[in-house]
């Protein structure tokens, strides 16, 4: 699955892009920036300086019937340069933000949780920037992941209800049959001689519990509307921003609660 957060940044990128070089080149080469004057010989005009001249000068030169009238500098042209700047500014920031969002992301893919001091050192990022953007990854399909304050770790929602575990252990053959929650990132140890509960056993056991949820269908469908997003940007560019930014709110605070209510539901299953 492709993973693109924001959405908004390769428009950003694009469009700044795009109308940061039509601003900057229409200006550069509107004549009305290097002259002062424009001599309108009917039909067509051209530009002219004053060159230490004077406007009755000038008149007299090219005659009293021929219109003279100043030159009117480019006001428009700059600004949309100045705003395609800032779309551009603004996408590469959301495009550097996103880039370190799939860091984390991969990292808590990769093994459905995480120490939080173990993210800050492997991942060199702070605590307050991995919590304030894991909701960002929570709007995407098939990510849920649920911060344990208690135990300063991350894990992912789904595997938070305890489930019997039951095998025999490798260590001194004796059964185990314990109720664990598989978001503890301690392996659970043997009763009689302590030995861990083999890596592998909780992995099976986390990916049965994962096939479980099917959180693709607890994602809400929330519509964006690509042209009414693309028309905000064009016209009023921080409107644009502030649909993004709401249509992702949104997904992610519904998604939260049909997730909340699938673990209700599947509370206390057992594997």
């Amino acid at each position: 699955m492709k993973k693109d957060v924001f959405i908004v940044d390769k428009y950003l990128i694009k469009f700044g892009a795009f109308f940061l070089v039509l601003g900057l080149a229409t200006t550069l080469f509107d004549t009305d920036l290097y002259y002062d004057l424009n001599v309108d010989l009917g039909g067509f005009s051209i530009p002219i300086n004053y060159n230490g001249r004077t406007l009755e000068e000038i008149q007299l030169e090219y005659g009293s019937d021929v219109m003279i009238y100043p030159t009117e500098k480019p006001f428009i042209k700059p600004i949309i340069a100045f705003n395609g700047l800032l779309l551009l500014i603004a996408g590469i920031y959301y495009r550097k933000k996103e880039n370190k969002i799939h860091i984390i992301w991969d990292a808590l893919e990769k093994s459905k949780g995480a120490k939080m001091r173990d993210l800050e050192v492997s991942l060199g990022l702070s605590k307050s920037f991995i919590l304030d953007n894991l909701g960002h990854i929570n709007a995407q399909l098939g990510a849920f992941y649920v911060y344990l304050s208690d135990k300063d770790q991350i894990v992912d929602g789904r595997l938070i209800e305890e489930h019997n575990l039951s095998l025999t252990c490798s260590g001194c053959g004796n059964g185990i049959a314990q109720k664990v929650s598989l978001a503890n990132l301690e392996a659970p140890m043997c009763n009689y001689c302590g030995a861990p509960v083999p890596v592998a056993e909780l992995s099976k056991l986390r990916s049965e519990i994962l096939n479980q949820f099917i959180l693709d269908d607890a994602s809400p469908k929330v519509e964006f509307d690509n042209r009414l997003f693309i028309t905000l940007l064009i016209l009023f560019p921080p409107a644009g921003i502030g649909y993004m930014v709401y249509k992702k709110n949104f997904a992610f605070l519904t998604k939260k609660s049909n997730m909340a209510k699938l673990i209700r539901d599947l509370k206390g299953a057992k594997v």
